[in-house]
């Protein structure tokens, strides 16, 4: 981690006009400390273009599993879990984040906390806390 923050690498894209992040850095900061919980990276996204019919990405974590992956090995002493959040229409940000500050966001960083001590079994395989908009509401999905 650098700077005491609770991730190890941290990008963020310039979003085009009219779409913004739901929370902002600081906020996503405060909440993974709260929950004890470290990421090996933290990714603020655009979203795609135009937008697909059907609920809106908002945020995920994302447990790699154990061992070489897709992408090869880890880095030594990374974490294997990445946090990645979305841009939505400007014009929803408030009602989302208003969703998300209450008890969503404490949930995916108390799932990232726990992921890394459920055992064997569970990190053989990947798995995701998701967090869609849809409909006026956000709903989460666990794998």
């Amino acid at each position: 981690m650098t700077d005491d923050l609770p991730w190890d690498e941290y990008s963020k894209d310039r979003l085009p006009r009219g779409w913004s992040y739901p929370l902002g850095r600081d906020s996503i900061a405060e909440a993974l400390r709260r929950a004890e919980a470290t990421v090996g990276s933290l990714s603020l996204g655009r979203p795609r273009l135009p937008p697909d019919e059907g609920p809106w990405r908002v945020f995920d974590v994302l447990c790699f599993r154990d061992g070489a992956g897709y992408f090869g090995r880890r880095p030594e002493g990374r974490s294997r879990l990445h946090m990645s959040w979305t841009a939505v229409p400007s014009e929803y940000r408030i009602e989302i984040a208003h969703q998300l500050e209450d008890s969503v966001l404490r949930r995916g960083c108390q799932w990232a906390a726990s992921a890394l001590a459920r055992g064997n079994v569970w990190s053989a395989s990947e798995h995701e806390f998701l967090v869609t908009h849809v409909d006026g509401q956000v709903e989460i999905s666990e794998t």
